[in-house]
C-alpha cells in the first residue's frame, strides 16, 4: 500500500457523506456490496463521487480490493474510471471513484434513449480503454480485465464509456508474442471465453471474446444471459448462428433497425462476430477493433469530407525523428514556388505558398551541404502538381533522392539533380496535391506526397506498360465491401504470367477471372498460392519491370517479379527479379483491389501492368503511382 497513502480517506468523512451508508444514497449493488452517491470535500472542493462499500461477507475480498487500488492508482485513461480514494479502516474496505452520472451500459440496451450513433461512440470508447490496458500500460506488461460485461462499462454525463471493476484483473507480460496466465476461471456466465473456462489459460483474447459479447448485447438490445435461460440459448451462441446464416435482422433490437445503415451494420456485426471466434488465434486485437468500429461510425455518419492520403516514401525508409520533414498546404493555399538546391543529388527543398496575395515560405528541408545550382520552379495560379518522377542514388552508404521532376497539368518541370540508379514515378488521378514528406540530412534522403481526394476509391499506378496494344486488354479486381482477400494465385517463371484472386465473405469464397496468362498453351514454371490471414492487409507491393523473353513475343514490357508486403510479413518475390525495380507503399490504408493490362493472345502473354487497391482510412479517391498500375485504394 506504499505510494498510495495520499489517496486514503477517513472513514468518518465517508460516513458523513453517505449519511452513515443510508439506503437513500444507494445507487446500486452487486456481489461485492453496495454503491452510494455522495459529495466529498476533496482538495478543498465539493465533488460528487461513487462510493463502493465491500460487503464483509462478499466473495470479493482483500486481493480484489488491493488490485483495484493498484491498477487505478497507476493507470490513467479517459475511458477508465478514475479512483478518487479508498478507505481501509475498522474492517471497512471502501473504494471511492469518479461519479458516472448515467450509470452502467446494461441499463440502456433495450431502451430508445440512446441512438445507434451513441452506441457506436460508447463501443469505440470502451474498446480504446481495453486497448490501453492490453497494449499501453507499460513496456513490459499488460492488464487482462477478466470480467468484461455491459454492467462494468459506465457512462458519464457526456455518455463517455468508463471501464470499471478491476477486482478480478490480472497483470501479465507483454513483451512476448502470446501473453497467457494459468488461473482459476472466473467471470460472468455468458461472457466468459469458453476456451478459458475449459483450460484455465487466460489470454488477452479472452477479453476480446467478452467484449464481442458486449457488442452483440448492444446490437440486440438484450443481456448475454437472462434469468432461467438455457445455456444453449446464450447470446453468443445465438448471435454466431444468425450471423453465419445471414439472419441478423431476426435478433437486432427493433429500436435500431430504422436507424442503422447497412454498411455500418455489416462492419459492426463483422467485428462482433470475429471477437467470438472459437479459435483464439482468429480473434482480433483491441487495436484492430477500435479501427473497425471507427469505420462503422464513419459509415453511419456517411462522412464525405476530403481527407489526406499519405503515399510513399521513395528513397530512405527510416531515420531519426529529427530528420523527418513535412510540408502541407493550408486550406485555400496555392503552391507558387519550389526552391531546389541540387547538383550531384537533391540537397534541399523549400516551398512557397500563396493565399490571397500573401506569401508563406517554409523552412528549408535538407541542405546540410550545398549543391552546385539553385533552381526556382514557379507555378501559375491554375497550375497543379499531378505527379512526381525521380531517381534514387547512393552517397556513401545512404540512399538519397538524386534527381527529381514535377509534372503539372500544364508541363513538366525538371529534371533537377543527377540521375541515379533507380527510377520512381508517382502519378495520381482525381486527387489534389497538398504536400510532401520524407527524410532529409545533407541531401533529401526520401520523398513522398500528400494527396486530398473526395471519392471512395483511390487509384495508384501504373507500373509497367500504361497503354494497351493489340495484344493487351485491361483487367481489374476489386474487393466487394466487407470482403477479405483470401488468396492470390500466381503463375510465374521468368516473369509474372497471370494472377487470380479469391475473396471471402461470411465463409463463402469468390474467385475472380484469370488476369493475364494465355489461351491454349503452357504458362510459367511455377503456380504459387499466397494465402492471407483474415486480419492481414496488404500495405505495399514491390517488384521489377523487365522485358519478356522467349521467341515470338520477346522484348515486351512485363512485370518480371512481384512481392506483397502485409502487416504481418512479405510474400514473395515471385517471378525473376530483373529490370527496373518499383515499390508502392502507402500508409493508413488496407488493400481493396488491383487493375492493369494483360496479354490475351494464343501465345504466352505476361501481365504487363498492375494495379493495387486499398481501403485508405484517411481519404476518398483514386490516385495513380508510377509505372505498374496500382489503384483503387478505397478510403475509410
Amino acid at each position: 500500500m506504499e505510494g498510495v497513502q495520499h489517496l486514503k480517506i477517513p472513514l468518518d468523512e465517508i460516513k458523513f457523506a453517505t449519511n452513515n451508508f443510508s439506503d437513500e444514497n444507494s445507487i446500486g449493488k452487486g456481489g461485492y456490496g453496495k454503491v452510494y452517491a455522495a459529495k466529498l470535500s476533496l482538495s478543498g472542493q465539493q465533488r460528487v463521487v461513487a462510493i463502493k462499500r465491500l460487503n464483509k461477507i462478499s466473495n470479493q475480498g482483500e486481493p480484489e480490493f488491493l488490485m483495484e487500488i493498484q491498477l487505478l492508482s497507476c493507470y490513467k485513461h479517459k475511458n477508465l474510471i478514475s479512483l478518487v480514494g479508498f478507505c481501509d479502516e475498522n474492517r471497512e474496505k471502501i473504494l471511492v471513484y469518479e461519479y458516472a452520472k448515467h450509470g452502467s451500459l446494461d441499463k440502456y440496451l433495450s431502451t430508445p434513449e440512446l441512438s445507434w450513433t451513441q452506441h457506436l461512440q460508447i463501443s469505440i470508447g470502451a474498446a480504446r480503454g481495453f486497448n490501453y490496458l492490453h497494449n499501453d500500460v507499460g513496456p513490459q506488461h499488460r492488464v487482462l480485465h477478466r470480467d468484461i460485461k455491459s454492467s462494468n462499462i459506465l457512462l458519464d454525463e457526456n455518455w463517455e464509456a468508463k471501464i470499471s471493476d478491476f477486482g478480478l484483473s490480472k497483470i501479465g507480460p507483454s513483451n512476448v508474442e502470446c501473453t497467457f496466465l494459468l488461473t482459476s476461471p472466473c467471470g460472468t456466465i455468458g461472457y466468459v471465453d469458453p476456451e478459458y473456462a475449459r483450460t484455465g489459460i487466460l489470454t488477452k483474447e479472452s477479453d476480446v471474446y467478452s467484449f464481442g459479447v458486449v457488442l452483440f448485447e448492444i446490437l440486440c438490445g438484450r443481456l448475454a444471459r437472462t434469468k432461467n435461460q438455457d445455456k444453449n440459448l446464450l447470446l453468443p451462441t445465438l448471435a454466431r448462428k444468425c450471423y453465419e446464416q445471414n439472419r441478423l435482422i431476426d435478433i437486432i433490437h427493433p429500436n435500431l433497425t430504422t436507424q442503422v445503415k447497412v454498411d455500418s451494420l455489416e462492419m459492426f456485426s463483422m467485428v462482433a462476430y470475429q471477437c467470438l471466434k472459437e479459435n483464439r488465434s482468429e480473434r482480433p486485437t483491441m487495436g484492430w477493433i477500435v479501427e473497425k468500429l471507427e469505420k462503422a461510425l464513419e459509415l453511419q455518419a456517411d462522412i464525405k469530407a476530403a481527407r489526406l492520403i499519405r503515399i510513399g516514401t521513395w528513397g530512405r525508409q527510416n531515420g531519426d525523428s529529427q530528420h523527418h520533414w513535412s510540408f502541407t498546404l493550408e486550406q485555400d493555399d496555392h503552391l507558387s514556388k519550389i526552391t531546389i538546391d541540387h547538383g550531384d543529388g537533391i540537397h534541399s527543398l523549400m516551398f512557397t505558398s500563396e493565399s490571397r496575395g500573401v506569401l508563406h515560405i517554409s523552412n528549408k528541408v535538407g541542405g546540410w551541404a550545398s549543391g552546385d545550382k539553385l533552381s526556382e520552379v514557379t507555378f501559375d495560379g491554375d497550375e497543379e502538381i499531378i505527379g512526381i518522377d525521380g531517381t534514387i542514388g547512393t552517397r556513401g552508404s545512404d540512399q538519397i533522392i538524386s534527381s527529381l521532376s514535377f509534372k503539372t497539368n500544364k508541363k513538366i518541370h525538371g529534371p533537377f539533380g543527377q540521375a541515379g540508379d533507380y527510377h520512381f514515378s508517382v502519378p495520381w488521378e482525381e486527387g489534389r496535391f497538398v504536400g510532401f514528406h520524407g527524410v532529409a540530412g545533407p541531401y533529401i534522403d526520401s520523398i513522398g506526397v500528400y494527396v486530398k481526394a473526395y471519392e471512395e476509391v483511390v487509384k495508384v499506378g501504373t507500373w509497367g506498360k500504361s497503354k494497351a496494344d493489340s495484344l493487351q486488354s485491361g483487367w481489374s479486381f476489386q474487393l466487394e465491401r466487407n470482403h477479405h482477400l483470401k488468396k492470390i494465385t500466381i503463375d510465374h517463371g521468368d516473369h509474372i504470367y497471370s494472377l487470380m484472386f479469391t475473396s471471402e465473405h461470411r465463409g463463402l469464397l469468390h474467385t475472380s477471372r484469370l488476369a493475364g496468362g494465355w489461351n491454349g498453351g503452357e504458362g510459367g514454371e511455377t503456380l504459387t498460392e499466397v494465402t492471407f490471414d483474415w486480419n492481414e492487409d496488404i500495405h505495399a507491393i514491390n517488384g521489377t519491370i523487365g522485358l519478356s523473353m522467349g521467341q515470338q513475343y520477346a522484348g515486351q514490357t512485363v512485370i518480371s517479379s512481384i512481392s506483397f508486403v502485409t502487416n504481418k510479413k512479405v510474400h514473395g518475390p515471385f517471378g525473376r527479379a530483373r529490370g527496373t525495380p518499383f515499390t508502392v507503399p502507402w500508409e493508413d490504408c488496407s488493400f481493396v483491389g488491383f487493375y492493369g493490362l494483360a496479354g490475351w493472345s494464343d501465345d504466352i502473354r505476361p501481365t504487363s501492368s498492375l494495379v493495387m487497391s486499398g481501403d485508405i482510412r484517411h481519404t476518398s479517391s483514386p490516385v495513380i503511382l508510377g509505372s505498374v498500375l496500382v489503384g483503387d485504394l478505397e478510403l475509410t
